[in-house]
């Protein structure tokens, strides 16, 4: 029998609630969760962990989504992993922007739970 290593999905929003409400579908889907509510802890994170995939919110305090995305592709480190961009900051010109920057995908909050599902999976497995 061959185990795979379960993927490591690190999610960056500045939401408690949707911090924990994304750590619980993912993890109901066997995924291995890190959280964290701050964008310029993450690249930290991120320099010392190898994540199979990131979730980013881009209205945060501090560092936004976007400055995020831009410091990552900046250091080549973005190459690494697929970044998704999760937000209710939903303009065409901020699906755009985020696409630019290497986004993989952007998904709109609040979250259609089947259909993120399904899109983390193609993006991960």
């Amino acid at each position: 029998m061959v185990y795979s290593k379960k993927k490591k999905i690190l999610v960056i929003d500045d939401s408690e609630t949707n911090l924990l409400l994304l750590k619980a579908v993912l993890e109901d889907e066997g995924y291995e969760v890190e959280l964290m509510n701050d964008s310029r802890k993450a690249v930290d994170y991120i320099n010392r962990h190898d994540p199979d995939l990131v979730l980013l919110d881009l209205l945060m305090p501090g560092m936004d989504g976007f400055e995020f995305m831009g410091q990552l592709k900046d250091t080549g480190v973005q190459a690494r992993f697929p970044v998704i961009v999760v937000t209710a900051y939903d303009s065409p010109d901020n699906m755009q922007k985020a696409k630019a920057l290497g986004a993989a995908d952007v998904i709109n909050k609040p979250i259609d739970i089947p259909s993120f599902i399904t899109k983390v999976e193609s993006i991960v497995n």
